[in-house]
């Protein structure tokens, strides 16, 4: 048993690539290559996505707690599978509407899921304490692969626009077959983790420990960041950064997330809240940043450090969730979600306003996101409640 336990922390790499969507960074490219579409439309199939995927997340969460981790994340990959045919067969708006969707339906089932299955597994193993940065260093590797298969983007591009979400048929495959693979935990709960505990004595039950108000911190951070992702390539692009090198700011921001998921026991010395604090200047003063620079080159790799130390740091938010909010341990997946589903709220709303604003320009569009960003992440950190343990 113990040997199929360790197996699944590999096949939990290849479950986290595979689910890697690389071909994001020229979507919103290729979208406006199609006739009849245009900026807002961006915003508009990315907000519609971040909607559905909203409304199943807290559900997502409790049927895999219900169901099993293992069945919901064959599921997630069957729906990743879905999403890459509708981009690849799409011509129009609704095509990508409903790409989007199912890629946000996949990111749903594993967002909650995912975080659970490894922690159950380390706790298999004994080493669930060690499950920051295990799970740290899983997705910096897998950012790291990341980094390589997006530099392929531009040799792809070449053939067609197309070619890139084409390959990613066989991640998919690959991604279904590894799931499928994968070995479900044991786990014995004590008498207070009821088996039949519905989702509204959960989202009671969070009541005064804090998570509300640190979910709603986190949660408006991650749509801020989310929403101004699928603008940065068209923006660096507009000011002369070549087509052919527009893979590099994710790849640069993989290597990112790969140096900063290393090396987590460094931001492990600061407290969660202090870290928090800190974060508030550093993401709103470099999008403020980037929006008064002209030079694309310098502006990409700021979008490189901005993102990939973000993404770095995700494990330690998780940790600390399942440290100081897990009220019921057979409900992991469903915590998680809640959280996810918090945060998925202001992704699609600030996603839909946010591509109104980039119409007139990009330059204003991430200068108003900077400054809203910085105004309300500081209205609201105060009062963030302190609940280390």
């Amino acid at each position: 048993m113990q040997d199929k336990l360790k197996s699944n922390i590999w096949k939990y790499f290849l479950i986290i690539l595979t689910n890697r969507r690389n071909y994001l960074p020229i979507l919103a490219i290729y979208f406006l290559t199609l006739s009849n579409t245009t900026a807002q439309q961006i915003g508009l199939y990315i907000g519609i996505g971040w909607i559905a995927g909203f409304l199943l997340e807290i559900p997502s969460g409790y049927i895999s707690d219900k169901w099993g981790h293992k069945k919901t994340l064959i599921l997630a990959k069957f729906s990743m599978l879905i999403s890459t045919l509708f981009f690849i067969f799409g011509n129009s708006l609704p095509y990508f509407i409903l790409g989007s969707s199912f890629i946000a339906l996949g990111f749903a089932f594993t967002s909650g899921t995912g975080g659970a299955f490894l922690h159950n597994t380390l706790v298999g193993l004994k080493r669930e304490k060690e499950y920051g940065n295990i799970g740290g260093k899983i997705r910096a590797k897998a950012s790291l692969v990341s980094a390589g298969m997006i530099l392929l983007l531009p040799l792809l591009t070449k053939i067609s626009f197309i070619m890139p979400i084409k390959i990613y048929l066989i991640f998919d495959i690959v991604g279904i077959l590894v799931a499928f693979s994968l070995y479900s935990p044991k786990i014995k709960y004590g008498a207070k983790d009821e088996e039949g505990e519905k989702i509204w004595s959960q989202l009671k039950r969070f009541k005064g420990t804090g998570f509300y108000t640190t979910s709603l911190f986190i949660g408006m951070l991650g749509g801020f960041m989310m929403a101004l992702s699928p603008f940065k390539e068209p923006f660096v692009e507009s000011l002369g950064f070549p087509i052919i090198f527009i893979g590099s700011i994710m790849a640069l921001s993989r290597v990112v997330w790969f140096i900063v998921g290393h090396n987590l026991k460094f931001l492990k010395k600061i407290k969660i809240q202090r870290l928090l604090f800190y974060e508030i200047f550093f993401f709103s003063g470099l999008i403020i940043l980037i929006s008064q620079l002209t030079n694309p080159y310098l502006i990409g790799a700021m979008f490189a450090i901005l993102i990939g130390y973000w993404h770095g740091r995700s494990s330690l938010i998780g940790e600390y969730y399942l440290n100081n909010f897990l009220i019921n341990k057979r409900y992991k997946a469903t915590m998680l979600s809640i959280k996810q589903q918090i945060g998925k709220l202001f992704e699609s709303g600030i996603a839909l306003l946010i591509g109104f604003v980039m119409a007139i320009s990009f330059s204003s569009g991430f200068l108003i996101l900077g400054i809203c960003m910085f105004l309300i992440l500081l209205a609201i950190y105060p009062f963030l409640k302190k609940c280390e343990k």
